[in-house]
């Protein structure tokens, strides 16, 4: 027979534990309730005591400016670095020439005084390493002639007096004379670069001579290397320096000695740009 007390106490500890578990439940439905009405709970903010910085406004991006115009590169010099004096450190004299070296400067003059006309191709390296081809005509004394090839409309004329630059690119004609290049001592009537120029180095390989002049009486800037075969003393290449130390190349082939072009060729017209 069931003791009653027993019974009765075991019912009235399952009915407390119910309870408790009642009202834990309600204590942990309250909190987010609270906070989802923004009741009684507050949160206190606590302000640094050196705030940071604010974070500085990023810089305006600026159109890039337009890039200037280039103007083109003559291959015998002049043009505006042909005129500007730039102060050079001074250079010790050069070294009285041996023998030998004296020989390939008699030899150099010898090519050019027996040459009256010279055409054929060239290959241009400009100073920022571009490159362009064409064709030129020389017909001593001082008349040059460089054709470029498509796209480029660019032309360059000596009447042996002047030396125009045509651009039709950019629809310019620019004039300089022809004094102001080296290139000068090689066009003259008399090629003489012993006694005009001042011989700078003479270099002989297996193969080839290297001449470096410049004009001894001072009325151009700049200098000329001339590269010749060695073995028939034909002209493979020069590499002139303006003003500002730029080097100008130009490689040059299928050469045709003696071979007249008409005389027009080397006229310069009143604007320049309208002679084909």
């Amino acid at each position: 027979m069931l003791d009653e007390r027993k019974v009765l106490k075991s019912f009235k500890t399952t009915r407390w534990l119910k309870q408790c578990a009642i009202g834990a439940l309600i204590g942990v439905a309250y909190v987010p309730l609270a906070l989802a009405q923004g009741g009684q709970t507050e949160v206190s903010k606590t302000t640094p005591s050196n705030p940071p910085p604010p974070a500085a406004p990023a810089p305006a991006i600026l159109a890039p400016a337009p890039a200037p115009a280039v103007k083109p590169v003559s291959p015998i010099g002049s043009g505006a670095n042909w005129q500007t004096n730039v102060a050079q450190p001074p250079q010790a004299a050069p070294a009285p020439l041996q023998e030998s070296d004296a020989q390939v400067v008699t030899k150099v003059n010898d090519y050019f005084n027996k040459l009256t006309d010279l055409q054929g191709t060239f290959l241009q390296t400009d100073p920022d390493g571009k490159q362009r081809r064409g064709r030129f005509y020389f017909q001593r004394p001082g008349k040059v002639r460089f054709d470029y090839a498509a796209p480029s409309k660019l032309r360059i004329v000596s009447d042996g007096r002047n030396l125009a630059i045509e651009d039709r690119d950019m629809n310019t004609s620019e004039k300089y004379p022809l004094d102001v290049t080296p290139f000068k001592l090689l066009l003259s009537e008399t090629v003489d670069l012993g006694a005009d120029a001042k011989i700078l180095g003479v270099e002989q390989g297996p193969d080839a001579y290297l001449l470096t002049v410049e004009d001894k009486s001072g009325e151009s800037s700049g200098r000329i290397r001339l590269l010749f075969n060695k073995a028939d003393m034909a002209l493979k290449e020069w590499i002139i320096t303006d003003a500002q130390g730029l080097d100008t190349r130009i490689e040059v082939s299928d050469l045709e000695r003696d071979k007249k072009v008409a005389e027009n060729y080397f006229i310069i017209s009143p604007f320049g740009l309208d002679r084909d």
